[in-house]
């Protein structure tokens, strides 16, 4: 009996000092979950909103997000507007204050990223689907996830101090993970410096760049907006005329007008699941990245 009661206080005492109390991690990504799960190891329990093939610009408000983030501790999205039509709506419903915009608990995923396509002059509408801030599907670059993967270390540390050395180590060890992986890849995709590729969306401009690829015509007329006839027209012949070997869209977009187009072009159709579990191979961040080189790196060379 007295050994029991002495297990008993000492349960009690480990939860009274944190010792099981998980930090609870919401996001609106799977790629930000992957990485919030290495960099918060043991100490945290984190969930994505979407799953792997969800186009992030159109998810649906759902009631039970709104449950998950009342339970948050840590809320992480891509942020520069690209979550705009869901997640501000979710938080204010969500009331809970310390994950909102500015509390300890909201996480600037994108602090410190070089942005591409930042908007210069008037942004109207006229101009399509717009970024105001940049671009912002900027987790396909390793060393951004980097970034990412600091930026989240950073917010668990000052909801959760006593874990601090924890998610240090854990960061490193990304770190040198991501360095190790962005160099292979690098030589893989070497011979391929300067090819030129077209995309449906332009959604792939941060993993172009890293790897020395250039991004050609976009099949979208503008930002978020169908291509017209004529538009689609003036692709095929940009393809053609500049033999372009690749037309590169994600899952989540028209993937059959894409290879429609491709086709017409003398262009190969490639499908890249840039979003981590968006195919089997891709159970993590760094498999999501190491997956999608390898396929474009396929991709040229035949």
């Amino acid at each position: 009996m007295k050994r029991l009661f002495a297990i008993a206080v000492i349960g009690m005492c480990a939860v009274a000092n944190g010792a099981f109390a998980q930090l609870r991690v919401v996001t609106t990504s799977t790629d930000l979950a992957s990485i919030a799960k290495e960099v918060g190891g043991n100490r945290v329990a984190v969930e994505s909103l979407t799953t792997g093939n969800t186009d992030l610009h159109y998810a649906q408000a759902r009631p039970d997000y709104i449950v998950k983030l009342n339970k948050a501790d840590l809320f992480v999205s891509i942020g520069l507007e690209l979550e705009a039509g869901w997640v501000p709506l979710l938080l204010n419903q969500s009331r809970n204050p310390k994950i909102h915009r500015g509390a300890p608990g909201y996480c600037v995923a994108y602090a410190g990223i070089d942005l591409a396509e930042k908007p210069t002059g008037e942004i109207t509408r006229q101009m399509g689907d717009i970024h105001p801030y940049g671009n912002p599907h900027y987790w396909p670059d390793p060393i951004n996830g980097i970034v990412i993967a600091r930026n989240i270390k950073e917010s668990m540390i000052k909801i959760d101090p006593a874990g601090k050395d924890e998610y240090e180590k854990n960061f490193h060890s990304f770190k040198d993970a991501a360095v190790k992986k962005t160099k292979e890849l690098m030589a893989l995709m070497s011979p391929h410096k300067g090819k030129e590729v077209v995309v449906y969306h332009t959604e792939f401009v941060y993993v172009l760049r890293r790897f020395g690829l250039s991004q050609g015509m976009m099949i979208e007329e503008l930002p978020g907006v169908a291509p017209s006839p004529a538009h689609a027209k003036k692709v095929i012949e940009y393809i053609r005329a500049r033999k372009v070997p690749l037309v590169l869209v994600s899952p989540w977009s028209n993937v059959s007008y894409a290879g429609k187009i491709a086709k017409e072009g003398g262009a190969k159709l490639l499908v890249l699941p840039i979003q981590t579990g968006s195919v089997p191979e891709a159970k993590t961040y760094l498999d999501m990245i190491d997956t999608s080189v390898r396929m474009l790196h396929k991709g040229l060379t035949q």
